[in-house]
């Protein structure tokens, strides 16, 4: 009886074993058949084929589809769900096309429910990787127009109603596809933290706290957002940035006290603001554009506000 529970119990472990193991046959069908939907805009449906082929076999192409799909809903839940496929298709991407594609979805679902602060960033890794996209392009184009010269609502949805959940790493470990491809690179995007944040194009004058005209406005509206009664509870977290000129140990102390310039900038301007911002100077260790001339420099001298 012993050595017959034993076989059994063994049996059994074998076949769990293998009904855990993915079916990419059946996935790629899946991925087929949800790609002949979404292009006769059936997209409630090319979405549920996308996840049915995720689970037989979890790849980039079917967290790509099931993301663009859900994007097409009107329904901002779907939405939510396609902001957490596209995190996924971002982490199994396998070339730098791919990782372009999705973050170019990714920036344009944010762009669409006005958050075109948490889309920047996106769109700009976005071009670095495939400067050549002209659909990248045009959308990093608007969105770059929208936060130049952000608004309150676009701050406010930015940090407390923003659909954003941050990138992750790519794991080294193999993931199955329904096709042969490269390694992987490595990713681009690492955020600075998980909280909520928003950056506010602020152009200093070169080495001083000085706001130029072209920003001064921001800090104005910076402020309103921030004070808004609805959130006066809330803490928040000035991070200076700065662009890659300079020695860092100097840029680090530079960006520091730029934000401390802001802060009391605010302050003076939203007294119920005291007490409630922290600053901290990140130098230029956190480009947000990864080029060397004067729009990234512009681009990378850069406030950014987090929630605590």
């Amino acid at each position: 009886m012993r050595i017959y529970v034993a076989l059994a119990l063994s049996m059994s472990l074998v076949g769990v074993s293998y009904a855990a193991q993915p079916d990419c046959q059946a996935g790629e069908r899946y991925l087929v058949a949800a790609r002949d939907k979404s292009a006769a805009s059936d997209f409630n449906e090319a979405a549920e084929l996308a996840q049915s082929s995720i689970e037989a076999c979890p790849g980039y192409a079917g967290y790509e589809l099931l993301g663009e799909s859900r994007a097409q809903s009107l329904i901002r839940a779907d939405h939510v769900r396609a902001v957490d496929a596209f995190v996924s298709a971002h982490e199994l991407a396998s070339s730098d096309a791919e990782r372009a594609h999705t973050l170019y979805q990714y920036a344009r679902l944010l762009n669409l429910d006005g958050d075109p602060q948490n889309a920047y960033p996106l769109i700009k890794d976005a071009r670095a990787l495939d400067p050549n996209d002209a659909d990248i392009a045009a959308l990093a184009g608007k969105i770059e127009q929208r936060i130049n010269n952000p608004t309150k609502e676009q701050i406010v949805r930015g940090l407390w109603d923003s659909m954003y959940k941050p990138l992750r790493v790519a794991s080294s470990k193999p993931v199955h596809s329904t096709a042969q491809s490269a390694p992987a690179s490595a990713p681009v995007s690492v955020p600075t933290s998980n909280a909520a944040s928003v950056s506010i194009p602020i152009n200093f004058q070169l080495g001083t706290t000085l706001v130029d005209d072209r920003t001064r406005a921001n800090i104005a509206v910076l402020a309103e957002a921030l004070a808004d009664p609805a959130y006066a509870q809330q803490h928040f977290t000035f991070v200076g940035h700065a662009d890659v000129r300079g020695v860092e140990p100097n840029n680090i102390v530079l960006s520091k006290r730029r934000a401390e310039a802001m802060a009391q900038a605010v302050v003076l301007l939203q007294p119920s603001l005291q007490g409630r911002i922290d600053v901290i100077g990140r130098g230029s260790s956190e480009p947000i554009d990864p080029g060397h001339d004067e729009d990234a420099y512009r681009a990378n001298r850069r406030l950014q506000v987090l929630l605590k």
